[in-house]
């Protein structure tokens, strides 16, 4: 029993982080299109304007592995 409910909760953990990891992954594009907007309507063409805003933001994969992960409730 103990065993059986050890791997629904590393089970059910694997989801959460899987949800956890979608909405940052939503949250960062969504802040790195509000810099692209930014910079069109400061003149910038949009492949300039994506540049600048993926510089700004320190690039998408680095800042997600600079930012803490929330700490783990199961086991794994």
């Amino acid at each position: 029993m103990r065993r059986l409910r050890s791997w629904f909760l590393r089970l059910g953990g694997l989801f959460r982080r899987q949800q956890r990891d979608r909405e940052f992954s939503t949250e960062m594009q969504s802040h790195l299109q509000l810099h692209i907007e930014d910079n069109l309507r400061a003149g910038m063409t949009a492949p300039e304007a994506r540049r600048q805003a993926l510089i700004k933001l320190g690039g998408l994969e680095q800042t997600k592995e600079k930012l803490p992960r929330p700490a783990r409730t199961s086991v794994l």
